[in-house]
């Protein structure tokens, strides 16, 4: 008798303790169906870099060549790049343009901005040059001695990606220039 009043009220107390609620896995599987059905999804921005931003190299050359380099943020132009796993997350670049000034003996002899548009131009690839960021032109003041000319190094990468290219571009005394790809830069 004693055994069976025991086994009656554990009966209760399992009984009255089963009220219908879910259990946390189910809670949280709930969740997650819910959130990933939602209309909308979180988004957040970020545009890199935040403000202007501007870099000015001058050399000179001993065989009579001056080259100044100015590479700036264009405030403008933005690349997009989305990842999207739960999360909508654009990640937006600003495009860095290069004004490229070279003197001859003191004579101006070329004067450009280096842009997607202009690389374009210049290189005709497969791939899509739009979704590549300027990073940058620096002088290869070797091989400009070496050839009489004024060789410059531009590598191009794809934001958070391991895609980059790089180009030398050389400039004649005329200021006729030349693009052509290179494996790897070494300025």
């Amino acid at each position: 008798m004693k055994h069976l009043l025991l086994l009656l009220c554990i009966g209760c107390v399992a009984i009255l303790s089963c009220d219908g609620r879910m259990s946390k896995k189910e809670a949280l599987k709930e969740s997650i169906e819910t959130f990933r059905n939602a209309k909308h999804a979180v988004k957040t921005n970020k545009i890199f870099p935040e403000t202007y931003a501007e870099v000015e190299n001058d050399t000179i050359l001993s065989n009579g060549y001056r080259v100044k380099i100015k590479n700036f943020t264009n405030m403008n132009k933005l690349i997009d790049h989305t990842t999207s796993n739960l999360f909508d997350e654009t990640l937006k670049f600003r495009r860095i343009d290069s004004e490229i000034t070279v003197y001859k003996n003191d004579k101006l002899i070329y004067r450009n901005i280096i842009n997607n548009a202009f690389s374009e131009y210049h290189i005709r690839e497969k791939f899509n040059i739009q979704q590549y960021l300027n990073n940058g032109i620096s002088v290869d003041e070797l091989a400009s001695l070496k050839l009489n000319k004024v060789v410059l190094i531009t590598s191009n990468v794809v934001p958070k990606s391991s895609y980059s290219s790089y180009y030398k571009i050389i400039i004649d005394e005329y200021g006729n220039s030349n693009f052509k790809e290179i494996e790897d830069a070494r300025t």
